[in-house]
């Protein structure tokens, strides 16, 4: 009875209550500081290596790091205080990225150095990064879950808005700043997290739970036995795949072609501005809209953004108007993806048992981001042979699948709005 308790103080005093004003702090830092590295990471890559495929597998192999610890990750936090967890992944921010700046700053980052660092932080982060999102369903009531992630998506478009520009102009005053920025950003949020007291009813202890191995197995063991999930897990996972691919094919022939970094930023800057806008859908949505219709519109909605890039560099259409086209179509695909995540993955999260948030939410997303851990190098890849638009044409033929696996499945596209989550099984 503790976890509804502590629920219903959040849903009457939402933003009053201490806990959820740290908890959005430190998030909100951690996010900064991820959105003005993007860019200043792939950028770098660049510089040092001067090849589309060298930063193609920079950005693969981070990604690689992060999904392979995120798998044991979870476990791992739902058996230990999450609040030190948020901590120690502020802490390996601060001395990963604080390391970039510094060798930046001496003239002495080599490409395989920046590839050993970044991908022992992404795999740091992957290892412990599931603790925030944990740590929310216990200081939250699950009827406010959808808008709350509503919030942090827009929260997340509103710093990658400014995050993308903003790491791109930096890096072109002096390449370690965005670094040094990060670093920052990251001691905030460790701050920040210092000052979370979690509920006593949801806290978890090594010792007050069974073996490491039979933890990890329940919770694999849960999400596996639930067709509907396995669906949308596949779904999800070929998705964020010709998304996710689409975004490095544009952002690695911009650099070829030798793009102002600011401009590059910009992309990033359309699609967040969207995504701004779907959540504030998503707030006024979320717990009014059928799930599954929803949801499967705005999987097809992302197959039309993708076909005007199509068009793009090439029938005679100059470079300065391919750059408008591709930047008002990449913007547009921002929309639908706050409402997908706040519609799925509250429905996913009210049905999760509380004290398995940790390995949920690693169980859903280390197979959705599975495929999407080679599409930096799949994309630095093609790109020489196929050109920009047979690349962009790879990827739409994999959103395409996406679409058709979630319109394909009556299951899914039953699945009701909030208010009758009682009555829908996974």
């Amino acid at each position: 009875m503790g976890a509804v308790t502590v629920g219903a103080e959040a849903r009457r005093s939402f933003w009053q209550s201490h806990n959820y004003a740290a908890w959005f702090t430190a998030d909100t830092a951690s996010a900064a500081g991820s959105s003005l590295r993007a860019l200043a990471v792939s950028l770098t890559g660049y510089a040092v290596s001067g090849s589309t495929v060298a930063a193609g597998w920079l950005g693969t192999a981070a990604l690689i790091a992060q999904q392979v610890a995120g798998v044991f990750g979870g476990t791992f936090v739902d058996r230990h205080e999450r609040r030190r967890l948020i901590i120690a992944n502020a802490i390996a921010g601060i001395c990963a990225w604080g390391a970039v700046a510094a060798l930046l700053a001496m003239h002495m980052l080599t490409y395989p150095a920046l590839l050993v660092i970044a991908t022992a932080g992404s795999a740091v982060s992957g290892f412990l990064g599931s603790a925030t999102d944990a740590m929310l369903r216990s200081i939250i009531d699950v009827r406010d879950y959808p808008k709350a992630l509503s919030l942090n998506r827009g929260r997340d478009a509103t710093i990658n808005i400014a995050g993308s520009p903003i790491g791109g102009f930096l890096y072109g005053v002096r390449p370690w700043l965005p670094f040094v920025m990060t670093t920052c950003l990251y001691a905030v949020s460790g701050a920040a997290a210092r000052r979370l007291r979690e509920p006593h009813a949801t806290a978890t202890h090594a010792d007050s739970r069974g073996s490491f191995l039979k933890d990890f197995l329940a919770g694999w063991s849960w999400t596996l036995r639930k067709p509907v999930l396995v669906r949308i897990m596949i779904a999800a996972a070929v998705l964020n795949y010709g998304v996710n691919g689409v975004e490095y094919a544009i952002q690695l022939h911009l650099m070829s072609i030798g793009t102002d970094a600011t401009l590059i930023g910009a992309m990033g800057s359309g699609i967040a501005l969207a995504m701004l806008v779907g959540a504030f859908l998503s707030a006024r949505l979320s717990d009014r809209v059928p799930v599954g219709r929803c949801v499967c519109a705005g999987f097809v909605f992302l197959c039309l953004c993708v076909a005007p890039m199509l068009c793009a560099y090439g029938f005679g259409i100059s470079a300065g108007a391919s750059y408008a086209l591709v930047l008002i179509a990449n913007s547009v695909m921002g929309l639908p993806f706050p409402i997908i995540d706040a519609l799925l993955l509250g429905f996913v999260f009210a049905k999760a048992p509380a004290t398995m948030q940790g390995r949920i939410n690693v169980s859903l997303s280390v197979p959705a981001q599975a495929l999407s851990a080679f599409c930096s190098a799949s994309a630095g890849m093609m790109l020489p042979s196929l050109g920009f638009r047979g690349t962009v044409a790879v990827f739409l033929a994999v959103l395409v699948v996406a679409a058709i696996l979630v319109v394909g499945s009556s299951r899914i596209r039953s699945i009701p709005r909030a208010d009758h989550w009682n009555t829908a099984e996974l």
